[in-house]
């Protein structure tokens, strides 16, 4: 082999090419400052070894800080240094991420224990209830998705159901009773994995700092453990699947208040906290806050935000690997098998595929939709959307297709859930028979509501008493028996297919479009089965109000004058209204056209909005109202009580 050596001392070349390849042995320290470079030669740093972990270095820089490369992306000479260092002393995991070889590590306390694949948890203090330093992220590192399906038509494979557990198998669990009045029962969470366990968090917020307590609770054996106390405003988000790991949020009042994650580890009446991070940090006031968390696994989680940033994370490496953005104020879906994620923006509907890391079904909702909410069903047979301004939606989930719009009218609906495959729950009380479109029954009494395959679990506290979380298969059989009986009676509906109505359009103040109101209402009870006629048994009412002069205002834009109408429609049964619906013409959010700017926007919308009457929907089923009472106070056909002791 021949060496030239041109425009240099040949004394100088040697030397470096001695320095380059027999580093090890010319008496430099393990905890030297060195030169280090990747095997391509083009990245350098000078830095100190500080551990290899597996196929993981970590150098510490001049200036302190930390990074961090695989041993193979090293030239050979840094590879063998490495080797003769390791001999000496090993330490713990971190890993590369992205292309530049050389990747700082998160500033702040890093979680201990889990090397790569590892479902253990991290290492825990020694009953220290202080926080643990932040650790710092960084969302550029994550892999953005682009929210759209890569094929036109909706296709998911749904896995074949398992049987659904009985709730006889599931104990009750006798909870603390509240330290004071003004303590309040801030959640529950239900273990996705194998272990049957919850969590139960208690908020006492008479000192500044507050006091948080968990609980947690087995339903094998149908025990709860120690309350656990730390101080702080803090509140369950998530159960690990080891039935020990609490995912806890920072429960404070304001705005980006809610923004802290930690995970917590009650030992007896103490609690270790392990871990802690702001997702979001990178983000402004409400922005900032966590709106829902859940364990994918025992080494992932994900985590939504208020503007619908959803991220999932490495665990408990705290690491994000994916985002996509969704819509201002909407909860997804985590599929009762954990390996899909339901979402909506303000026009799709969407399934994210966890494992493929890729949308695999998307398309478009039959409205906007506002504050979105979804589930699953148990079998993962069907998906539900709830939308502040639109029905409960049900779609198949294997096709698409849409199969119920439901009207939720006079519901809350702030959450959704399936307590069974044929069966909706909102606002966390009220029960829908998907099957014939009926508000069914009403379970009063719990302060937290949860459903996991076929069961549903009540959380509930009785004063000065011990109270409990119970669970149940719901509707109860009373109620299913009841909904068969009055399913052929027919006194008990004054509205239902095969019913006559009159429409009355008197109310709308335009009359050159009081003949689309007609259209569109007549087409809607059609749909339901019921015919139009002047001699009706019910009388469906339209009418249109306004202008009223009011003010929009848009967050971080500014304040507008606006000319409000409302368009209202109702059933009046014998003089009594029975169920009413309204809509404003006041936007809740803008998107403004190329040259377009908002005072014109605006005035584009200030005209009552006579799609209300095309859209609906209207019920299919009205139950006779009792004496006095208004519309849609009337809501479900029974109603019972959730108590410590069980239903009544």
């Amino acid at each position: 082999m021949r060496i030239e050596f041109r425009n240099c001392s040949l004394f100088g070349a040697v030397i470096v090419f001695c320095f380059a390849c027999f580093v090890p042995s010319i008496g430099l320290a393990k905890d030297d400052f060195r030169s280090w470079a990747d095997a391509s030669g083009k990245n350098k740093i000078k830095a100190k070894f500080v551990k290899l972990d597996e196929t993981t270095v970590t150098l510490e820089k001049e200036d302190g800080e930390e990074v961090e490369i695989e041993l193979k992306k090293l030239i050979a000479a840094d590879q063998k240094f490495v080797a003769e260092a390791v001999k000496e002393s090993e330490d713990s995991p971190f890993k590369s991420k992205g292309d530049d070889p050389f990747k700082s590590k998160p500033k702040g306390k890093t979680p201990k224990g889990n090397s790569k694949g590892s479902s253990k948890a991290p290492k825990e203090s020694d009953g220290d209830s202080d926080s643990p330093d932040l650790i710092k992220v960084d969302l550029s590192s994550a892999e953005h998705i682009t929210l759209a399906s890569s094929s036109e038509k909706w296709s998911v494979d749904v896995p074949k159901a398992d049987s659904l557990p009985e709730s006889g198998k599931m104990k009750p669990v006798l909870i603390p009773k509240k330290n004071d009045f003004f303590e309040k029962l801030t959640g529950m969470e239900l273990s996705r994995g194998e272990k049957k366990s919850a969590v139960v968090g208690y908020l006492l917020e008479k000192q500044e700092a507050g006091t948080t307590r968990i609980v947690l609770c087995d339903f094998g054996t149908g025990k709860a453990s120690t309350a656990a106390v730390a101080s702080g405003k803090m509140m369950p988000m998530a159960l690990h699947d080891d039935g020990r790991q609490v995912l806890m949020r920072r429960e404070e009042f304001g705005w980006g208040k809610h923004d802290r994650l930690e995970v917590w580890v009650p030992k007896e009446s103490k609690v270790s906290k392990t871990i802690a991070w702001c997702p979001y940090d990178d983000e402004k006031d409400g922005n900032r806050d966590v709106t829902w968390a859940r364990f994918i696994s025992p080494t992932k989680l994900v985590t939504c935000n208020n503007p619908g940033k959803v991220v999932i994370w490495k665990y408990p490496d705290i690491e994000p690997i994916c985002q996509f953005l969704t819509v201002n104020g909407s909860i997804p879906a985590l599929s009762p098998d954990r390996k899909l994620i339901a979402y909506a923006t303000d026009k799709d509907i969407g399934v994210f595929d966890i494992e493929k890391n890729e949308v695999i079904a998307q398309q478009e909702a039959p409205a906007k939709l506002i504050n979105p909410l979804l589930a699953f069903s148990p079998s993962m047979s069907r998906l539900a959307c709830v939308s502040a301004t639109q029905p409960a939606m049900i779609w198949d989930l294997a096709t698409g297709d849409l199969e119920r719009s439901i009207s939720c009218e006079g519901i809350p609906g702030n959450g959704i859930d399936f307590p069974d495959d044929n069966f909706l729950l909102v606002g966390s009380r009220y029960v829908i028979d998907l099957e014939n479109q009926l508000k069914l029954w009403t379970y009063d009494g719990a302060e937290h509501v949860r459903c996991a395959n076929g069961l549903t679990f009540f959380a509930l506290t009785d004063g000065d008493k011990p109270g409990a979380v119970v669970n149940a298969q719901i509707p109860h059989p009373a109620a299913k028996e009841l909904l068969k009986k009055t399913l052929s009676d027919p006194e008990l509906f004054i509205l239902r297919a095969g019913t006559s109505v009159r429409i009355d359009v008197s109310g709308i103040p335009d009359e050159s479009q009081r003949e689309r109101v007609v259209k569109g209402l007549t087409k809607q009870l059609e749909a339901n089965k019921c015919t139009v006629g002047k001699s009706g048994t019910i009388d469906l009412v339209a009418s249109a109000e306004g202008p009223k002069d009011t003010e929009v205002r848009f967050h971080q834009i500014g304040t507008y004058k606006f000319k409000e109408f409302v368009t209202r429609v109702k059933f009046v049964y014998k003089s009594q209204p029975v169920w009413e619906s309204s809509q404003s013409n006041r936007p809740h959010f803008v998107m403004l056209k190329k040259d377009e700017n908002m005072e014109g926007h605006l005035r584009g919308l200030e005209h009552p909005n006579y799609e209300f009457y095309e859209r609906g929907p209207l019920p299919k089923f009205l139950q006779k109202p009792a004496a006095g009472q208004g519309p849609n106070r009337s809501l479900t056909l029974g109603q019972s009580k959730v108590t410590v002791n069980g239903m009544r």
